[in-house]
């Protein structure tokens, strides 16, 4: 497999593992509201800090992802 193969491959699943991650964060976050202020609870605090410990992964994978988009458009 060639390298330009390998670097669509894998923008592909950093693009899969953002949009995961986003969603995965936003059901997080929901539960956190919910836990908090809808039925008080002590745990909100972790589902707060677990959605954005998603968010910034996320972030993270978007930026890999814009690097490996411009590795691939200097291959072509």
């Amino acid at each position: 497999m060639d390298q330009q193969k390998k670097l669509e491959l894998k923008w592909k699943d950093y693009q899969r593992f953002t949009a995961v991650l986003l969603i995965l964060s936003s059901y997080l976050y929901m539960g956190a509201i919910i836990n908090t202020y809808m039925q008080p609870s002590s745990n909100g605090d972790m589902l707060f800090v677990l959605s954005l410990a998603g968010i910034i992964t996320g972030i993270i994978l978007a930026v890999k992802q814009l690097n490996i988009k411009k590795e691939i458009e200097n291959e072509r």
